[in-house]
């Protein structure tokens, strides 16, 4: 099991990015991003840690920061520039995964990674938000 505050350092998001590199479309990402800033209710760490990735994945194709992993660069190349509105998606679904009823964030308030986690959120906020 991985567990590490980088936006692909868990297993979800490993899933999610190696998924997307076999078939890259915008429509996956987007698709997690929307359904988690729709979620009512109690977000499960799961699709958190999902959009967390997806949010990333927006992110890195909007700056030159190397935030996809080593194995993954040429997945920027491969999706081109997001759809548009894809940022705004992003920063809601981030905040959505720090908000209250979050159990990705009630996770790592339980553990010492807490800080260093919301420090890897807010990088990529900013860069969202750079972008908008």
């Amino acid at each position: 099991m991985a567990w590490d505050n980088g936006p692909f350092e868990n297993d979800e998001a490993a899933d999610f990015i190696a998924d997307l590199a076999e078939a890259p479309d915008w429509r996956a990402v987007v698709l997690i991003l929307d359904h988690v800033t729709k979620a009512a209710g109690y977000l499960e760490a799961p699709e958190a840690e999902m959009a967390v990735a997806a949010a990333a994945v927006v992110a890195a194709a909007l700056s030159e920061a190397a935030l996809l992993p080593a194995d993954h660069q040429g997945l920027k190349a491969e999706l081109g520039a997001p759809p548009e509105g894809a940022a705004r998606l992003a920063k809601a679904a981030l905040a959505r995964v720090v908000g209250p009823a979050s159990e990705l964030d009630e996770l790592w308030q339980e553990g010492d990674g807490h800080d260093g986690w919301l420090t890897h959120i807010a990088g990529l906020q900013a860069i969202l938000s750079a972008s908008q």
